[in-house]
């Protein structure tokens, strides 16, 4: 058949056509598919020795998790976080990722994957306690991601240095919006590569991922359209973190960033319309902005520019708003319900007084304590019968404030003294001494002393003394030491002492010694409990106590037999440095002729990451069951003694355990002790019964040592 020049221009024409469509319906049908996101953040506290101990690494990484989950599309299946992680559950984490992305690859128009680290590092890597991960390496595992988008931010000390290990330069973002085609990758990190990452127990975060926090929930919008791409978020975060640490003590803190992705417009990393509730500041109202939930703590802090609207993504619930400008302070609460976007109304903000900040030196503050009190009148003297009424006059300043019934001295650089009563708010520099109750509401250094009851609450840092007969409370983090009779409680933790006869509670992260007749209690603590009973969540010291309940430490029933034939049970409780043990055993036969009690001390050596030895010291007492006696139990079926049926003989031995773990509470392990026999003083341990096999004469006449082996489950 023969095809003339008109008719195969036809045809071409109709395959072009063809072509087209199907190009065009395959592109709308990838238009359609969602965009797959992952995520891994990673945060350590802990810096190792010589480096102070972080407290909001951690919560920075879940604060970031929550809102990536809530407003930037990461499912929770898509989402890990490892706190106080080894190397290995890094690389493990990792893997993990890497068989999840590929398992959902064409099943999504494009993916994903979000990198966050918080914690320690130095020039060359991440500082992760005792180990370290390099730079390196986390571009290695990285590039492994088998995603089309890599997005990696860096919160913590030279983590410009990464980006200089990459290769790549600062260039001007050439970034894609949500509906195009998109590769690539996009570095952000906190600092440069000579610089200090800083954190702030004001903002209760590090302000870079304050920042990020902030500018992601919709301070970043700059262009209005209730998303904020990463050219936005970058922008906001480095103007935002260098204006709160340009004047601190450690320097000013410059953000830096390597973007190199191919395509048009910008990435979105949120989206504000997706948000559970808005609120919705319009473009008349200006000043700084701090947004705190009902616990206190600070949500958001920005800066309003009058002329610009601002969408801020929050979770449903109330909110307590203040409103610093030039000329006055302005607080209210507003209360978001789900689905709501709220419009900021100017009668929900009423005036209040202005309180003289404090200079932490790690924070820019208008004035501290002691400027503000050189601008305030002080009375030499005070006088109060009941609160409101002072003699001489009413003054609110005194150097020396006196109380039979109750007193009120906002700041005093004095003395305050009280038979009963007492309270000073956002101020004290000297002591407050009462009969029966201090209360302080902010700012306090020296020492409070009460006959009863001490309480100190606030935004502040108390540094000094907290003395009281019975109770102090403070609800601030502590630097220095709550001594009391009975109970001592931080709720923000502490840096130095809580010492008491019966209790110890400190939540949040405390860096000291707790001491206590009865019980220490304590969130996360790194430094020394000491006590009969110690807990804690996390325990990077020592915890010394008979009985130790450390969640992050060891925290292990048992149940072994050794060569002998006698069955134990045993608990070991505490930290890999120093953890105490409890045993209970007896002989396996028909008729038991012994009961054996034992406690002891030891230590934890890792040699793997799960594999590790213990090696301890024990001391067992024998309570040998004479025929009689035998005879009434097995035929009555209770045990009943009186002090002439028993002999107690004391052992004492050495013992060394090999453990290989499954899972944290599961674990099986082998060991080998050598119980002690001297001369005339614990033979009819050995001697009266038997339960030894073997015996290694050390002296002759003086001791023996007797060695055996047990096999058993940890959990």
């Amino acid at each position: 058949m023969n095809i003339n020049a008109r008719q195969r221009v036809a045809i071409a024409a109709i395959l072009i056509a063809a072509a087209a469509h199907y190009s065009h319906a395959e592109a709308k049908d990838a238009e359609q598919l969602p965009v797959e996101r992952y995520a891994l953040y990673i945060a350590s506290n802990n810096g190792g020795a010589g480096r102070e101990t972080l407290r909001y690494a951690e919560t920075d990484a879940r604060t970031l998790s929550r809102t990536m989950a809530e407003i930037g599309g990461i499912k929770p299946e898509n989402s890990i976080i490892l706190a106080s992680p080894t190397t290995r559950d890094i690389n493990d984490a990792f893997a993990d990722f890497v068989s999840l992305v590929r398992k959902g690859a064409g099943k999504s128009r494009r993916t994903e994957f979000l990198f966050y680290y918080s914690g320690h590092s130095d020039e060359k890597s991440f500082i992760l306690g005792n180990e370290r991960y390099s730079y390196a390496d986390l571009k290695n595992a990285i590039d492994r991601i088998p995603s089309d988008v890599h997005v990696v931010m860096l919160d913590s000390c030279y983590s410009g240095n990464f980006v200089r290990t990459k290769g790549g330069s600062r260039r001007k973002p050439f970034l894609m919006d949500d509906s195009t085609i998109v590769q690539g990758h996009a570095y952000l990190s906190s600092s440069s590569g000579f610089e200090s990452s800083q954190e702030s127990d004001r903002i209760q975060a590090s302000y870079f991922t304050h920042a990020l926090v902030t500018g992601l929930r919709g301070a970043a919008d700059t262009s209005g359209d209730s998303k904020v791409s990463l050219n936005e978020l970058y922008h906001y975060a480095f103007n935002e973190t260098l204006s709160q640490t340009e004047l601190s003590s450690s320097g000013p803190q410059h953000p830096s960033y390597d973007i190199t992705l191919v395509g048009s417009g910008d990435l979105v990393l949120t989206d504000i319309s997706a948000a559970e509730s808005v609120l919705h500041i319009g473009s008349e109202y200006e000043g700084k902005y701090f947004i705190r939930d009902t616990n206190g703590t600070l949500v958001s802090e920005l800066n309003k520019i009058r002329g610009t609207e601002i969408a801020l993504a929050l979770p449903a619930g109330s909110y307590i708003i203040t409103v610093v400008s030039g000329t006055s302070t302005m607080q209210g609460t507003v209360t978001l319900s789900k689905g709501e976007r709220l419009s900021l109304a100017g009668d929900t903000l009423l005036p209040i007084a202005k309180n003289y900040g404090r200079a932490r030196g790690d924070a820019t503050e208008t004035m501290t304590e002691e400027s503000a009190a050189t601008k305030k009148s002080y009375s030499p003297f005070s006088f109060a019968f009941v609160p409101g009424i002072n003699i001489p006059g009413k003054s609110n300043n005194a150097h020396i404030a006196l109380g039979t019934v109750w007193s009120l001295h906002d700041n005093i650089k004095g003395v305050q003294f009280n038979l009963f009563g007492g309270t000073i708010t956002e101020g004290l520099v000297g002591a407050q001494v009462s009969g029966l109750i201090n209360i302080n509401s902010g700012y306090m250094k020296g020492v409070q002393a009460a006959g009863i009851f001490n309480s100190a609450s606030g935004d502040a840092q108390i540094t000094g003394v907290q003395v009281a007969g019975i109770m102090n409370t403070s609800s601030v983090y502590i630097t220095g030491a709550q001594v009391s009779g009975y109970i001592n409680v931080a709720k923000d933790g502490f840096y130095g002492a809580q010492c008491s006869s019966l209790f110890n509670i400190a939540t949040g992260e405390s860096k000291g010694v707790q001491v206590s007749g009865i019980i220490n209690v304590a969130d996360e603590i790194s430094g020394i409990q000491v006590g009969l009973i110690n807990v804690a969540k996390k325990n990077s010291g020592l915890s010394i106590g008979f009985l130790n309940f450390i969640v992050d430490g060891i925290m292990s029933p048992a149940i072994y037999v050794n060569s002998n034939g006698t069955l134990y049970v045993q608990y070991q409780g505490g930290t890999n440095r120093f953890f105490t043990t409890f045993l209970a055993g007896t002989d396996m036969g028909d008729h038991p002729d012994f009961v054996e009690l034992g406690f002891g001390i030891g230590t934890r050596f890792v040699i793997l990451p799960k594999l590790s030895c213990d090696v301890e010291i024990l001391t067992k007492t024998v309570f040998s069951l004479n025929a009689e006696n035998k005879e009434t139990w097995l035929e009555v079926g209770s045990f009943r003694m009186s002090s002439d049926d028993l002999d107690a003989t004391n052992i004492p031995s050495l013992r060394t355990t090999v453990q290989y773990s499954f899972y944290k509470h599961l674990s099986v392990f082998a060991a080998v002790e050598a119980e002690f026999m001297m001369n005339d003083d614990n033979e009819s341990a050995f001697t009266d019964y038997g339960r030894h096999t073997m015996s290694i004469e050390i002296s002759e006449d003086e001791m023996t040592m007797y060695p055996t082996f047990s096999l058993g489950l940890k959990f």
